[in-house]
């Protein structure tokens, strides 16, 4: 029978690229010879910390929820309550509602059960999602009214509505009377004061399962914000508070008045709150043991933090001095703008710590961004000494804003290596310097480890390129060894030869803006982020370059391998598009490989954080590619998704390494195995079989078949180019791979209407 004839058969098998993705930590990273803790946890910006006990194993994990991308990310305690160790976790990542959270969330005990419950931003207030986990299956269920608060005015007329916090604050929520029921601070949204919503909930019903707020003071504290800069005036007058300010109400006074969702009174002209909020972070922490609150403040323009001691009672507070450098005692906080204060027990030792990042979502610093204040007091009167700018970011690869990460062997060994662009570093005022990374592979060619070899790969943060470099390689010259694109903010692309004359690569600027075949500099918009492949299978390496508007950009290849000109042919390959609405930008990586088949497919990271998987490429250039899968696998790193496939694992099948905006990675081995289409390679593999494999100077190819005159045998590299072409005359034939890099390749079997391919592994 002839090879032809089976292929009808086993097509239904063929379809697509074959993949199980399994997250895995395991991978070892090293830098400077020491191996991280947690490498591939996926990078840390501006987080907001609450401790949880996600997996209800007696001992407190950790929730962070990173501003950037609004991404949770779950670092589980594998270690004791007195003595936690904290490890990044794939396992709670599709758990309802992390997906939905947006701006701020924290997660309080509302209702004393001991599960930790979540208050989060909504547009105009914020929503509770009560805990309602049980050992092995953690859950969480929407309150509904959640954040509605009894608005007394200066009148004595109630108004129902929900708290009034907004995206860019931070609230404090804590038990504020010592009643053992959690209370509210807050800025208004008038701005300068702070409103201090009392819950009445024990006081009521006798226990603290409910929510029941009341305002009791709108200006706790007698302090208002300065208008100028980020200090408060002490002692200052408020005309328009509720009446018996913090001393409360009976529950009648309010019950069943007021209109929801009326409008709080206007401001006079000579109130301080006639400002408008700008934002501030707030957290009221007892800093004496006198077990009244005292305060610490955030501002949105400010990077240090101002401490507020209160010299009141619990229920007549008031402001009687300003620290504006917190903790002066120590290394006072300095975080450039906007930092936000998280008060928990993060060594176990039964006092709660002071951690500070950044509460912003862009232009605040991205890689010593999680300050820790280890407690060497009391829970009750703390000490706070500052022990690190980067708590969990030095266990893992971070590469501050964006990671782009791209398979290159620089040093010519057959392993395969990482080059990883950047959006940038971020620096005092609003700069963000970039650079790629180099990530060596010093594994073996099935169980890969990478080592942190350099952070300004090839010295090109001062090229000139910054904010944002995404890099290509590709044999552009025809001499044999991988060139480099670099694709910047601005839509243009940057050539740099690489005039190594060993294994080693060393690049060298050749153009700046490199011109389509018209001449002029090709020009994509913004957030160029190319990849070369040989896209419509003519041997010569062809250019795909994602964008922000989400679209795929396609460049033929109209010269020769040594002389490239690039033609426009279609500005939305296979009408691709990463953009997902309601947004408008798409910040498209397209990563198009050749799956088991020697069938081209594609992946397509997206602004939103997942990956596109597209198929029907083969013949289709000018049509409408297939879309099997939005979120490919259920992969969701974080906003800005970026891929690098390649098999490092070296058992047949492509494993991803995802990058985000978050600034790290995350390695997904591929553990496909034992389903329809290893079945089919088994069968291929009793139809032709190769040896030695991996090679090096030659391949020996055995048919157990009878071929077809038509039959060829294709070489094709990790980009899809045809490196070499045979007839298919005998039952035997060898293949020279003398001159050929070391690497991955694909060994195609062409008859007839048909193909089969196996992975090739070629050494030096």
């Amino acid at each position: 029978m002839r090879l032809s004839a089976l292929l009808p058969a086993l097509l239904p098998l063929l379809l697509t690229a074959q993949f199980d993705l399994t997250w895995a930590p395991d991978v070892p990273v090293s830098v400077a010879g020491t191996p991280l803790a947690m490498p591939w946890a996926g990078g840390l910006n501006f987080v907001q910390f609450s401790p949880i006990d996600i997996d209800m194993d007696g001992d407190e994990d950790l929730f962070l929820f990173d501003r950037s991308g609004d991404e949770v990310v779950i670092l589980k305690n594998i270690g004791s309550t007195s003595a936690p160790v904290y490890r990044a976790t794939r396992e709670f990542d599709t758990i309802h509602p992390f997906d939905l959270l947006k701006e701020w969330a924290l997660l309080r005990d509302y209702n004393c059960d001991g599960k930790a419950d979540i208050f989060a931003y909504e547009p105009g207030g914020f929503v509770v999602y009560k805990n309602v986990s049980t050992p092995g299956a953690p859950a969480f269920q929407l309150l509904n009214p959640a954040g509605v608060g009894n608005l007394v005015h200066s009148n004595y007329q109630p108004t129902f509505a929900n708290i009034y916090v907004t995206q860019v604050d931070l609230p404090s929520i804590v038990d504020m009377d010592n009643d053992g029921d959690l209370d509210i601070l807050t800025f208004s949204i008038f701005g300068t004061y702070l409103d201090y919503h009392r819950n009445l909930t024990v006081e009521t019903y006798g226990h603290c399962d409910s929510l029941a707020f009341e305002v009791r003071n709108r200006c706790w504290g007698s302090f208002a914000e300065n208008f100028a800069d980020n200090g408060v005036t002490l002692n200052v007058p408020c005309t328009y508070n509720v009446p018996n300010p913090e001393f409360p109400l009976v529950m009648e006074q309010w019950s069943g008045g007021g209109e929801r969702g009326a409008e709080l009174p206007p401001p006079s002209s000579g109130d301080l709150r006639s400002a408008a909020h700008a934002g501030s972070t707030v957290l009221a922490i007892d800093l004496n043991g006198d077990n009244v609150k005292d305060l610490l403040l955030g501002d949105i323009s400010y990077g240090n933090v101002v401490a507020l001691t209160n010299g009141g009672t619990v229920i007549s507070s008031l402001m009687v001095s300003e620290e504006d450098d917190f903790p002066s005692y120590n290394v006072p906080v300095n975080l450039e703008i906007f930092p936000g204060m998280f008060h928990l027990d993060v060594n176990g030792d039964g006092k709660r710590d002071l951690l500070v990042s950044p509460n912003s979502a862009t232009l605040a610093e991205n890689k010593r961004s999680v300050w820790y204040y280890r407690n060497n007091g009391t829970d009750s009167a703390p000490v706070f000494q500052k022990q690190t700018e980067e708590l969990f970011q030095s266990d893992m690869l971070d590469f501050g804003e964006g990671a782009f990460p791209v398979p290159f062997d620089h040093n010519g060994d057959g392993l395969m290596d990482l080059v990883v662009g950047n959006f940038g570093y971020y620096q005092s005022g609003g700069f963000y310097p970039c650079a790629l990374a180099l990530l060596l592979n010093v594994g073996t060619a099935n169980a890969p480890a990478f080592s942190l070899a350099n952070t300004d790969y090839m010295n090109l943060s001062g090229a000139g390129l910054c904010p944002a470099m995404h890099p290509a390689f590709g044999d552009v010259d025809g001499d044999g060894d991988k060139d480099m694109y670099i694709g910047d903010q601005n839509g243009y692309l940057h050539f740099y030869r690489n005039i190594s004359t060993g294994s080693t690569a060393n690049f060298q600027l050749v153009t700046n803006q490199v011109p389509h075949a018209g001449g002029s500099p090709i020009d994509v918009g913004q957030h160029a982020k190319p990849q070369f492949f040989d896209v419509d299978g003519d041997g010569k390496i062809d250019l795909l370059i994602g964008e922000a508007n989400g679209n795929v950009n396609y460049y033929r290849n109209l010269g020769t391998t040594a002389a490239p000109l690039w033609g426009l042919e279609n500005e939305t390959l296979g009408n691709v598009t990463a953009a997902i609405p309601p947004s408008l930008l798409g910040h498209s990586v397209p990563v198009m490989f050749l799956n088991e088949t020697g069938q081209r497919e594609m992946l397509v990271g997206t602004m939103a954080g997942w990956i596109r998987h597209y198929t029907n490429i083969e013949g289709n250039l000018g049509g409408t590619f297939t879309m099997v899968d939005s979120t490919f696998q259920q992969i969701k790193e974080g906003w800005r998704s970026a891929l690098a496939v390649y098999d490092f694992t070296g058992d047949g099948h492509p494993d991803i390494i995802a990058g985000n905006y978050r600034g790290g990675l995350s390695f997904y081995r591929n553990d496909f195995f034992l389903n329809m289409a290893d079945r089919a390679n088994s069968a291929a593999m009793d139809m032709f079989s190769l040896a030695p494999n991996p090679a090096n100077e030659s391949v020996q190819i055995a048919f157990h078949l009878p071929l077809s005159s038509l039959a060829q045998v294709q070489l094709l590299d990790v980009t899809g180019r045809l490196v070499m072409e045979l007839p298919a005359r005998n039952s035997r034939m060898e293949m020279n791979l003398m001159g050929l890099p070391p690497g991955l390749y694909s060994l195609r079997l062409v008859d007839g209407s048909g193909t089969w391919a196996q992975r090739l592994v070629v050494y030096r």
